[in-house]
């Protein structure tokens, strides 16, 4: 009985240290109340949609007024996804053992640059709280594998968190 619950805890820990990493792997989900509009341009398919908007992968979740998926038509791929809306609000876990980062702005982006780290872009009144800080500027440039305020647009104002 010990060794099984050993085992189960030993794989809880495992599974809470990758969620993010599984959050990559996972279908990109999303939804709207109003209409949406699909096109080519380029090597590209868009997909705008509007009115409340929820974009899902894994533990990230995007709630705005209007979206655009750009994928690449040869692999299927997602290539950046942009969200608008007054504000727009993003959440996402980055470990089970805190509390989710969660951010606003006028606008987010994410897509995966071309190092291979996730890349979330907050800009207008961009406001971002996480485990371990919180900025307010008017861009903010968030790398969420490594809770990290890459860049920024100021004015900014913030606070880190001496609890981590």
């Amino acid at each position: 009985m010990g060794l099984i619950l050993i085992i189960i805890l030993g794989c809880l820990a495992i599974t809470s240290s990758f969620s993010l990493e599984a959050d990559k792997n996972q279908e990109l989900l999303f939804s709207a109340d109003g209409g949406s509009h699909m096109s080519i341009e380029g090597d590209n398919r868009l997909l705008e949609m509007s009115n409340n908007v929820i974009i899902t992968r894994g533990t990230m979740v995007i709630r705005g007024d209007n979206a655009t998926i750009r994928s690449i038509i040869s692999n299927g791929e997602v290539s950046k996804v942009t969200v608008v809306g007054t504000p727009v609000h993003y959440e996402q876990q980055l470990d089970a053992n805190d509390e989710p980062v969660k951010g606003s702005s006028n606008s987010i982006s994410f897509y995966t640059d071309d190092d291979g780290t996730s890349v979330i872009e907050l800009i207008g009144e961009a406001v971002i709280k996480s485990p371990t800080s919180n900025f307010k500027c008017s861009a903010i440039t968030y790398i969420a594998e490594q809770d990290l305020i890459r860049d920024t647009k100021g004015p900014c104002s913030g606070a880190f968190s001496t609890s981590n």
